[in-house]
């Protein structure tokens, strides 16, 4: 069977390997290790190898003297042990829902182990052959059913986390699983966390690409290749910022708060822009780089700080908690309001002294580089 399941734990993975034995061994390993930790919750894994279960032993001799094949024999079993999903059904065509059709023993047909050993299966010579002639059932302890992923046996894991997010979870688990598990096992992610861990690289995705799109608008509109990266100074500034004030919180990197650092990414750069250019109209004017950034950077500072300010007193009401969501929406609050008081305080530092150091480079550069004599 396969590795997926219908549970609802946010927490699921499973461990997978190519032993069976060594997959139950390293499961009980990790399952008494998860267990050690409170904040993972009550911790079940749904793999048994001590379950009362019965071996099927068939004389291939005798069953093929008898003209049965050992997957009609199992496939029999099956049936009037558990039962065979044979078909599906569908009440309305078209309505999407369709139903599978089982068939199996009738109730009561099967009450005890040996009434198995009396069933009579039809051969291909057409002859009635009772199953105990071509076959043995030896009572034995097994696990009532053998799960797969990936073509590999595997043990499934459920939890509830309790007292820290999903992602601080995972990572717990993962610690504690590369400690356990020997080569060749593995541990993967399903439901919830699975798709968690699908978000995050997607909102990874959408960081860079927020970078990316910055730089171009940002180097068409100053003609530049060199100054949008003075302006995309800030942003690494804003990220610490951000980071920094979710730590001081107590609150981790998830999908919320990474989320407000790919927000961060428009509105610190507008503050660095304003900046950078009124100066670069002060230079057209005639100034110089240094004369330029003292003339400019007063002039810039007030709406700077008042755009900072509107973010800031706008998310504060959700960096402290309050309404509704606030799970969600206060990590992410956090995150931009810590970046924005970063990026806006180092902004009026930082930027300028890049700018003064690379513009004031290039300006010197085309004083002491000859022009070429006319032909």
């Amino acid at each position: 069977m396969g590795g997926g399941n219908n549970r609802g734990e946010p927490l699921q993975f499973n461990v997978s390997g190519p032993e069976l034995s060594k997959v139950a061994a390293v499961s009980q390993k990790l399952f008494a290790k998860l267990a050690e930790r409170p904040e993972l919750g009550r911790v079940d894994l749904d793999m048994q190898l001590d379950l009362p279960t019965l071996k099927l032993s068939v004389d291939r001799t005798r069953a093929a003297s008898a003209g049965l094949a050992s997957v009609d024999i199992a496939s029999a079993l099956n049936v009037l042990a558990g039962g065979l999903d044979v078909a599906k059904y569908s009440d309305e065509p078209g309505d999407g829902e369709r139903y599978d059709i089982r068939l199996k023993a009738a109730p009561g047909q099967i009450a005890a182990p040996d009434d198995l050993k009396r069933i009579y299966l039809r051969s291909s010579k057409g002859a009635m052959v009772r199953l105990d002639t071509v076959a043995t059932l030896t009572p034995t302890l097994g696990p009532a059913a053998i799960s797969r992923y990936e073509l590999k046996y595997s043990a499934n894991f459920f939890a509830t986390p309790t007292g820290v997010t999903l992602s601080e979870a995972v990572a717990i688990m993962r610690g504690i699983a590369a400690e356990v598990l020997p080569v060749g096992y593995e541990v993967k992610l399903m439901g919830q966390s699975r798709e968690f861990e699908k978000t995050l690289g997607y909102i990874k995705f959408s960081f860079m690409l927020a970078v990316t799109l910055v730089y171009i608008v940002l180097a068409s509109q100053f003609n530049s290749l060199i100054q949008p990266l003075i302006v995309m100074v800030a942003q690494p500034l804003a990220i610490i910022g951000g980071l920094f004030a979710l730590w001081i919180t107590g609150h981790t990197l998830n999908i919320y708060s990474m989320i407000g650092l790919v927000l961060l990414m428009g509105l610190v750069a507008k503050n660095s822009i304003l900046l950078v250019d009124l100066t670069n109209q002060r230079r057209d004017d005639g100034l110089p780089v240094d004369a330029a950034l003292r003339n400019a950077c007063p002039i810039r500072m007030r709406p700077v700080l008042m755009t900072s300010a509107t973010v800031i007193l706008a998310l504060a009401p959700a960096a402290l908690g309050f309404g509704a969501g606030n799970e969600t929406n206060q990590p992410l609050a956090i995150a931009v309001i810590g970046g924005m008081v970063s990026s806006t305080l180092l902004t009026l530092v930082v930027v300028p002294a890049v700018y003064s150091l690379v513009e004031g480079w290039r300006e010197r550069r085309r004083k002491t580089v000859p022009e070429p004599a006319p032909g």
